[in-house]
């Protein structure tokens, strides 16, 4: 599946009109290099039979992203968090997926694009049956992710910037 995506850097968040996203990375971690995140657009909807929450996939496998591909660990401007800071600096991520057909399993992984780090760490419960697949997803660092998800031979996958809010955790 072909990706709308455009290049985000935090100095940069102004500039793309997301003005709620700039307020909370303003002072963030300073990102010196760019991110190609993935963005969702009508050519990268899922089809209709994909429950419309979800939306970014095809008729297979879908998940849900964070808006303009950046994914703001902490407090965040206007209250409530999308990602929580652990002691060790590692982010966690409720990420929703779905899948359709049986309920073979999901997997999912990931790694970092800009820089060296150890690899994402995926939660996949068991029990979710057909459809709908809660995941959580701890990133060991911020920066640049390619996160891939896998459902029986359809793959899917997409690019998240993972920062921290200047709010704190």
């Amino acid at each position: 599946m072909a990706s709308r995506r455009f290049v985000v850097g935090v100095s940069g968040l102004a500039a793309a009109g997301l003005v709620g996203a700039a307020s909370a990375a303003s002072g963030a971690q300073h990102v010196a290099h760019a991110c190609p995140v993935t963005v969702v657009s009508r050519r990268t909807r899922p089809p209709a039979s994909v429950p419309h929450s979800l939306d970014y996939g095809n008729a297979s496998i879908a998940v849900r992203l964070y808006p303009n591909g950046h994914l703001i660990a902490g407090r965040l401007a206007g209250g409530g968090r999308w990602a929580t800071i652990n002691p060790n600096g590692s982010i966690d991520a409720k990420y929703g997926w779905w899948r359709a057909g049986d309920d073979a399993r999901l997997k999912i992984s990931g790694h970092r694009l800009d820089a060296a780090a150890p690899p994402l760490i995926a939660d996949v419960p068991h029990g979710y049956g057909i459809g709908f697949q809660a995941t959580a997803l701890t990133f060991p660092t911020t920066g640049c992710w390619r996160v891939t998800g896998t459902f029986k031979r359809a793959r899917l996958s997409f690019t998240v910037l993972v920062t921290k809010s200047p709010l704190g955790p």
